[in-house]
């Protein structure tokens, strides 16, 4: 029989580990891959009998989700983010397919439903999240978040009536506001590597574009305060990244300036 191995990488993680293990108790292996926790992860995650490995801290988990690929025995690969939790109709659905896959089709998009301060926004769903496939058929690259690439056979999607993932995206704004200012840092290494050039247009458009997508175009009126606030942080991310592209910019032409 095939087995999935479920990989998930750490770090302070105790807030909902807990709850995403318990989603996916029975799977054959449970790789963890810690980042050195200060918290109760590790004693969570021995509770249910993972195998720990430890990643330095990189500031994105990335690189980190390779080394822990590597450390799987499993045939196919599920890989989760702690602040995750599987339906348990997905969690049964991909044990079934695990055992009989159509030919050619080795790597899996999954919808997610977001979680935004206890509630969830049904109005719009992340089918766009690649996180289940035959061992050794993707990896990530070292860029923040970019999707795995899948190097053999085809992509398919399960999608369906409770076929998803929860993600608790956040506990707090203050903590958007932490993985914002860490997350934008390393956008902007990556605009800096594309050779992407800021505009006053991209600081005052892409961050309206964001805001109308998200609360507009997917739904987020539909969500009340909630679906508002939801979608203001996106623009707000959006802004601080091309606010750190302009400060890196006028003070690399700027260096001999005092500040």
């Amino acid at each position: 029989m095939a087995k999935i191995s479920v990989v998930i990488n750490t770090y302070n993680a105790e807030r909902l580990l807990e709850e995403c293990l318990t989603s996916i108790k029975d799977a054959d292996e449970i790789v963890i891959c810690d980042m050195y926790s200060e918290d109760r992860t590790i004693e969570i995650a021995k509770q249910f009998n993972c195998r720990i490995f430890y990643h330095d801290r990189t500031g994105i988990v990335e690189p980190a989700r390779n080394y822990a690929m590597e450390q799987a025995s499993g045939d196919w690969i599920l890989v989760l983010d702690a602040d995750e939790i599987v339906t348990p109709e997905l969690w049964e659905r991909l044990k079934s397919y695990a055992q009989n896959p159509k030919p050619n089709f080795d790597a899996c998009y999954l919808t997610r439903e977001t979680v935004l301060m206890g509630k969830v926004l049904r109005s719009w769903r992340q089918s766009k999240c690649k996180r289940f496939w035959r061992k050794g058929v993707c990896t990530y690259s070292d860029k923040i978040h970019e999707m795995p690439k899948t190097h053999i056979g085809s992509d398919f999607v399960i999608k369906g009536r409770n076929l998803h993932l929860l993600h608790y995206h956040m506990p707090s704004i203050s903590n958007f506001n932490e993985k914002t200012n860490i997350y934008t840092d390393f956008e902007v290494k990556r605009f800096v590597s594309q050779n992407k050039k800021m505009s006053v247009w991209k600081l005052i458009f892409r961050p309206m574009v964001e805001f109308l997508k998200y609360y507009f175009l997917k739904g987020g009126f539909r969500e009340g305060i909630h679906g508002y606030i939801f979608a203001r942080l996106k623009a707000h991310y959006k802004f601080i990244q091309w606010a750190k592209l302009y400060e890196k910019e006028f003070t690399d032409k700027n260096s001999h300036l005092l500040y």
